[in-house]
């Protein structure tokens, strides 16, 4: 019942933020790839097949891009919710009264949330896949894999965020507000500051991809992502205890 209530709060952003991603990543690649030197149309004699392959891979990083704003975006707004909002409208009272406790109910929220996140970065490459393989320009797996994995795995630290702030911060609009604020603010001072720690650009791929082939390194920045997802942990665990101290 939980996870049913979970998905049912969550179901309209989700599924939203998966079609527009999908569709704007799927759209983009299309255009970007019939558009270039590829298979699909004739390249100049002199532009060798290295100098093509650079091309493709130099689109599937720009398509990162694309997906990362959009992804943190929706994943911003799938942490928003949860016993604070609800108090805010005046409905907690029927969530409260079930025979479970706040830690629980945080936990549900938090793992629909992660599950629906991982979703979000995985489709949006898988058609990304299926494009570039109708065009003849098959993607290694490994590459699209390393992609998915910075997202996910560096990116969870902010729907991490947004779940804190939404645990903390009641109001409709207040919550978002300042959760679109810190990314933007922490991507601005982190970038001019201590660009290394910058998770922004850690998810991009910026930290890993070879600026000659833009093909990403086997060597990922682990620290970075591991850093990232402990940070993610604290902080929910965090909002558990936030709501659990809550007068309600």
């Amino acid at each position: 019942m939980l996870w049913y209530k979970a998905w049912l709060e969550t179901r309209s952003r989700f599924l939203v933020s998966l079609v527009t991603l999908t569709t704007f990543s799927s759209i983009f690649f299309h255009h970007a790839l019939y558009t270039s030197c590829s298979n699909a149309l004739p390249c100049p004699e002199e532009i060798s097949r290295s100098e093509r392959m650079s091309e493709f891979h130099r689109l599937l990083f720009i398509n990162q891009q694309y997906v990362v704003i959009m992804w943190i975006l929706a994943v911003v707004l799938l942490g928003m919710g949860g016993l604070v909002r609800e108090k805010a409208l005046g409905t907690y009272s029927l969530t409260l009264s079930l025979p479970v406790s706040r830690a629980r109910l945080m936990r549900v929220r938090v793992a629909t949330g992660v599950f629906q996140a991982i979703a979000l970065g995985v489709v949006p490459w898988l058609a990304v896949l299926i494009i570039s393989s109708r065009a003849r320009m098959p993607i290694s797996v490994a590459q699209v894999g390393f992609y998915i994995l910075l997202l996910v795995g560096g990116g969870l630290i902010y729907f991490a965020m947004a779940v804190l702030v939404s645990s903390l911060v009641s109001g409709e609009y207040t919550a978002p507000a300042l959760a679109f604020g810190a990314v933007l603010l922490g991507a601005m001072l982190f970038d001019n500051w201590l660009r290394r720690f910058n998770v922004w650009r850690l998810v991009t791929g910026d930290f890993s991809i070879d600026r000659n082939t833009f093909l990403l390194s086997k060597h990922l920045p682990w620290p970075g992502i591991l850093g990232s997802l402990c940070a993610a942990a604290l902080m929910l665990l965090a909002s558990v205890m936030a709501v659990q101290r809550k007068e309600f």
